[in-house]
């Protein structure tokens, strides 16, 4: 089944002490991009959880978040920096003295400096112990982006079938109303030749051979007949496994040039509405299809 792009997934697993909590999240994108957001202690993780996503995701630009808790340690990972903090109130005052604005440095003073005054410092973690963590969590928040990028891709697919349900009815109007506007070309040319060849003598095999090729290039059978087998090709193609978003955009820009050839064609204003119709039909599928994989 046809899977967009865009989706969403979160989950915990608890190994041990250790509790891993992952998100994934996904937009469309031309290839497979892959963005972590982890701690510096998993960074000798990254191959696995790279393969991990790789695995489940074709294209798109996937951001993942995972995070790591130890089961009933209250440390926050911080370290005070209390000379530094010492030093620091020690400033505040000098400056009150330079500038006449003596007061006693407070906490909420020394706070506005948090950044020099703390560090975070992580605990460090077994890999094996935090891999038996994380993948499970990060498995389990794949299958919940999947399940929403399937339910998005069923919508899609929805949208896209009503659309090509509307371009083949335009199409078959075109079609029947081709064999008319060719006869009128024809019977159009025939007059003007002849009121141009008043009192001159005409070949009338040869005349009607030339209005014949003349009319051949107003003749749109082709491109109709490849437009109706592109519009099937790509119904068939929306029941097809794995990613098919390039091959639908393939076959979008080769209905584009079909139509646009038949819009070249046929000057009728009716038909021309009708091509106008068909292409912004067209444009809102191929919107469609930079989303899907």
């Amino acid at each position: 089944m046809l899977q967009s792009m865009t989706g969403y997934g979160r989950a915990e697993y608890t190994h041990g002490e250790i509790k891993a909590v992952t998100e994934v999240r996904s937009v469309n994108h031309r290839y497979l991009e892959m963005s972590l957001r982890m701690s510096r202690s998993l960074y000798g993780l990254e191959k696995n959880i790279r393969a991990e996503v790789s695995a489940a995701v074709a294209r798109g630009k996937v951001d993942v978040s995972i995070q790591l808790e130890r089961d009933g340690d209250r440390d926050l990972g911080l370290h005070l920096h209390t000379e530094q903090a010492a030093r620091l109130a020690g400033l505040l005052r000098e400056l009150g003295s330079a500038t006449g604005c003596v007061q006693e440095p407070d906490m909420a003073s020394l706070l506005a400096f948090k950044d020099l005054l703390f560090e975070q410092r992580e605990t460090e973690n077994d890999p094996d112990t935090s891999w038996n963590a994380i993948k499970p969590a990060l498995s389990a928040a794949l299958q919940a982006m999947r399940a929403m990028q399937t339910a998005e891709g069923e919508a899609t697919v929805r949208d896209m079938r009503d659309r090509l349900a509307t371009i083949q009815g335009h199409v078959e109007a075109i079609g029947a109303a081709a064999p008319a506007l060719l006869r009128q070309r024809r019977d159009a040319l025939r007059e003007k030749i002849q009121n141009l060849c008043d009192g001159i003598m005409i070949d009338e095999g040869r005349l009607t051979q030339e209005i014949a090729l003349m009319c051949d290039r107003s003749d749109i059978t082709e491109e109709l007949v490849r437009l109706t087998s592109h519009i099937k090709q790509f119904q068939q193609w929306l029941e097809a496994e794995g990613a098919i978003g390039r091959k639908l955009d393939f076959l979008m820009q080769e209905m584009n040039r079909e139509i646009n050839t038949i819009g070249s064609k046929i000057s009728d204003s009716a038909v021309a509405l009708q091509v106008v119709e068909v292409k912004n039909e067209l444009e809102k599928i191929r919107e469609q299809i930079q989303n899907i994989m």
